[in-house]
């Protein structure tokens, strides 16, 4: 971890708190019928790795915005997709910080195999996806993830009927913090756009890249929220 930048978080928490603004994420409203002892979308993560996604993001920030000049202002579009592939990377480290994150990242591989019309492919990767969840602390939504992956299992092998794409995101789900993940995503699709558009030879406008930074800022704001409400326990 950087201490430099925890020093600095740490220090700038009460301005940063003060200047934010007070309304709820979408996460605390989320209601589950399949497990309601489960409040999905808020298995968040701890201490050490959200200082790692504040410092990823603070890299992908400065980074959409050097790119920015550099192709907006200094018309250097080498320079500009250099930064972009940066502010991409660290976005992608920051997107699977923290154990349950890990967990999903697996269940997405799963989901690919799927899509690839691979069953027998998904169903390897079931047992990492077990082996993962047993790291995870014993709680409501480590069960209720594991149950979910018992039944897409079960589908797979033709032992239940349902739908395994619909059960192994839903698994995912306990295992995510939407708050946080939600914006990453975003921030990492319309960078996919951005790039796409620049490769192509399409110069991004500044709103563009205001959008991208917005959704970036989405993301940094809930971190410095997290992190405060664990400092104080």
């Amino acid at each position: 971890m950087n201490g430099t930048l925890r020093t600095r978080v740490l220090a700038l928490l009460p301005a940063i708190m003060l200047a934010l603004p007070s309304a709820p994420f979408a996460a605390d409203n989320v209601k589950d019928t399949a497990h309601p002892e489960v409040k999905s979308g808020t298995y968040c993560p701890d201490e050490a790795s959200t200082f790692l996604v504040l410092e990823e993001l603070t890299v992908a920030i400065k980074s959409v915005s050097q790119a920015r000049e550099s192709l907006l202002v200094l018309s250097d579009v080498e320079a500009a997709t250099t930064l972009l592939t940066r502010a991409d990377a660290a976005l992608a480290l920051a997107n699977g910080r923290g154990s349950g994150a890990r967990v999903a990242n697996l269940i997405d591989a799963a989901l690919a195999a799927k899509r690839d019309g691979q069953p027998k492919a998904t169903l390897t990767w079931m047992l990492p996806i077990r082996l993962a969840l047993k790291g995870l602390p014993d709680d409501p939504a480590r069960s209720a993830a594991a149950r979910d992956i018992d039944s897409a299992e079960a589908i797979i092998q033709g032992q239940e009927t349902g739908d395994v794409v619909k059960t192994l995101l839903q698994a995912k789900q306990y295992l995510m913090c939407d708050p946080l993940h939600i914006p990453l995503r975003q921030a990492l699709s319309h960078l996919a756009r951005l790039r796409r558009d620049i490769a192509a030879g399409t110069k991004p406008s500044d709103d563009d890249f205001s959008v991208e930074i917005d959704q970036l800022n989405r993301a940094m704001d809930y971190g410095l929220r997290h992190l405060n409400e664990l400092e104080k326990r």
